[in-house]
C-alpha cells in the first residue's frame, strides 16, 4: 500500500468513525455495497472520487480535505506519480570531482512530497507552519447563523470534526438516541436521531425561531442517522436554550434543554 493510498484510507475511517457510521449504513445510504466500503476503508482496492464525496455527504463534512488525499493516491493509482526521470547532469565543482545535481532536486522533491504528507493529519490542521496551503484543507460551512435557517446541516457541512459539540443527550425505551447539536462553525442548532421507531418524531425549538421536525416514516429511517433541519441563530441566542422533543409512536413524549 502506499503512502497517499495509506493516508487516504485512514483519513477516510476518521470520519467514519466520527460521524458513527457503520458499514450498512454507508451501504443503504451511497450507491457502493458493504464489501466496497470494507475494501476502500481498508485501502486495498482505488476508491471512486464519488465515494469520498459520498461518504462526506452522509457524514455531514466539507469534502475538500479527502479530495485532495484522493488526488494524491489516485495519482499514485494511475501511474501519473511515477514519472521516469531524465538521466542527472553531471558538473564538477573546480577541482575535478564531479557532483549531480540532478540528485539534489530528487532530494528537494522528496522532501516536498513528505511536507505534502504532513499537512494531511488526521485532524487536516497544521495552520502555524503550512500557512495558506493549510488553508485549502479548512473547513468552511456553507451558511452562518441566520441563513442556515431551515437548511440540512449535512448539505451545509456544519457537522465536521471539530465544528459541532453535543449540549445533551437522550436515550429512552427501545434504544431510541436524541442529540442536541451545536454547529459552532455555523452559528445553528439542530437534533440529530438515531434507532427511532416508525412514526416517532422529534421537534426542535429556539425562542424567536420556527419549529422544526423530523419523523420516522419507512423502515430506512429506523438504522439512520436523521437530522431535523437547523435553527439559525443570532449572535445573541444561546443554543442552550433550544428545547427538544422526542414524541414516541407508542409512549408518553420526553422533552430536554442543552
Amino acid at each position: 500500500m502506499s503512502p497517499e493510498t495509506a493516508q487516504l484510507a485512514v483519513s477516510m475511517r476518521e470520519v467514519r468513525a466520527v460521524a458513527g457510521l457503520s458499514l450498512a449504513q454507508l451501504a443503504r445510504r451511497t450507491p457502493y455495497s458493504k464489501s466496497s466500503w470494507a475494501r476502500y476503508l481498508a485501502g486495498t482496492q482505488p476508491v471512486p472520487r464519488r465515494a469520498v464525496e459520498a461518504l462526506c455527504e452522509v457524514a455531514g463534512v466539507r469534502p475538500d480535505r479527502l479530495l485532495a488525499l484522493w488526488e494524491l493516491a489516485d495519482a499514485r493509482w494511475s501511474g501519473r506519480a511515477r514519472a521516469t526521470p531524465e538521466p542527472p547532469p553531471e558538473h564538477h565543482d573546480g577541482r575535478g570531482r564531479p557532483y549531480v545535481w540532478g540528485a539534489v532536486a530528487a532530494l528537494a522533491a522528496v522532501a516536498a512530497s513528505a511536507a505534502a504528507v504532513l499537512l494531511f493529519t488526521s485532524d487536516g490542521s497544521r495552520s502555524a507552519t503550512a500557512g495558506a496551503t493549510a488553508s485549502t484543507f479548512t473547513a468552511r460551512p456553507g451558511c452562518s447563523g441566520r441563513s442556515c435557517d431551515g437548511q440540512d446541516p449535512l448539505e451545509m457541512g456544519c457537522g465536521g470534526q471539530q465544528m459541532v459539540r453535543t449540549l445533551a443527550v437522550r436515550t429512552v425505551a427501545g434504544g431510541r438516541r436524541v442529540q442536541l447539536r451545536d454547529g459552532t462553525a455555523c452559528h445553528a442548532v439542530w437534533v440529530r436521531a438515531t434507532h427511532l421507531h416508525l412514526g416517532d418524531r422529534v421537534e426542535l425549538t429556539l425562542p424567536g425561531a420556527a419549529r422544526k421536525e423530523i419523523r420516522a416514516d419507512d423502515r430506512h429511517d429506523l438504522d439512520a442517522y436523521l437530522a431535523t433541519p437547523m435553527t439559525g441563530m443570532s449572535p445573541a441566542q444561546d443554543p442552550g436554550d433550544a428545547r427538544v422533543c422526542l414524541i414516541p409512536a407508542d409512549g408518553p413524549r420526553v422533552c430536554f434543554t442543552g
